[in-house]
């Protein structure tokens, strides 16, 4: 008996939270629906430049726009952003949001996308989140200024680009291409800072200058700007790259800092020579990595030839056969 008692005690309990879930069901359906929220939108945000203004007006809904935010901004938009902006409603006395999603808005003036909307606090109130058109990057000024050299170190400098994630900067000599129009020589490197280290990577005597863009964070990039030009004489070359040194046990390479390479190859003024544990040039038949290369009298290793031996050796250096 007493485990019917208790089985008929369980149920009434059960019953009688369920008639309070309906009761409550019931009083929030007494409130009315909002019905389809117009919203207008209307905004001015350009690459190249900070933060930016969205409106937003309600057409009809029986609502009012609490909020509007931009949830995504940053120091500088840059071409190819996408603002995200977040937009809370909340509904009239005796109204409620009976349902979110796409299908419960319609959006009118300046384009945007529906990302997500839910509703919170008992249906009271809503949020909404769009996203806006891509901004152009055409808007957006890339253009670095004031390339200078320091000349007696061979160090490029260029004033700081608030746009930029990283330049691209590249060695120029003046007619070196007597084909087309560029002047490059060598890597162009990627660097962080508003200045790049050019010692040790002038070929020979010449008028140099360099050239250099600016990248922002979605790879967007500005036009190559051109520094004045500076004239390399061979005296200048000693200091600028380094110069070489000799004793009665050989040749060695003293780099612009005073180092000089010790067990390893350095590539100086256009071809490849090899330093011993002690820092001195080697010259003959250099096994490095499992390989074979060949350097000369000079030092300078031979590519794409036939040494003095007779091995052919390839555009890499190393011995075919």
């Amino acid at each position: 008996m007493r485990r019917k008692r208790e089985w008929g005690i369980t149920l009434g309990l059960a019953l009688a939270v369920a008639a309070s879930i309906s009761m409550v069901s019931l009083a929030k359906e007494e409130r009315q629906k909002v019905g389809t929220i117009e919203l207008s939108f209307s905004y001015d945000i350009q690459a190249g430049e900070s933060g930016g203004d969205v409106d937003v007006t309600l057409g009809s809904g029986n609502c009012s726009i609490e909020s509007v935010d931009i949830v995504n901004e940053k120091e500088f938009w840059v071409g190819g952003d996408k603002p995200k902006v977040e937009v809370w409603l909340s509904a009239d006395s005796d109204y409620y949001f009976a349902k979110s999603g796409k299908s419960a808005f319609s959006f009118s003036g300046d384009k945007v996308k529906y990302v997500t909307s839910s509703t919170k606090y008992d249906k009271s109130e809503m949020v909404l989140t769009v996203t806006l058109e891509k901004l152009d990057e055409d808007d957006e000024d890339l253009d670095v200024s004031g390339l200078t050299w320091d000349e007696y170190n061979g160090i490029a400098h260029w004033d700081h680009q608030e746009l930029a994630k990283n330049y691209k900067v590249r060695l120029c000599r003046y007619g070196n291409n007597t084909t087309t129009s560029d002047d490059g020589i060598g890597t162009v490197y990627t660097v962080k800072e508003n200045s790049f280290d050019f010692s040790g990577k002038f070929p020979k005597p010449g008028t140099y200058y360099f050239k250099v863009r600016a990248v922002d964070s979605r790879g967007n990039t500005g036009d190559w700007q051109e520094s004045v030009y500076m004239d390399v004489t061979e005296q200048d070359l000693a200091r600028l790259n380094g110069q070489w040194m000799r004793d009665d046990r050989g040749w060695w390479y003293v780099n612009p800092d005073g180092s000089y390479t010790k067990d390893n190859w350095q590539y100086i003024r256009t071809k490849w020579y090899f330093f011993d544990k002690e820092g001195y040039m080697k010259t003959g038949w250099i096994q490095w990595n499992d390989k074979f290369y060949y350097c000369d009298d000079s030092g300078a290793m031979l590519a794409g030839t036939v040494t003095p031996d007779g091995y052919t050796v390839g555009a890499d250096g190393a011995r075919l056969n």
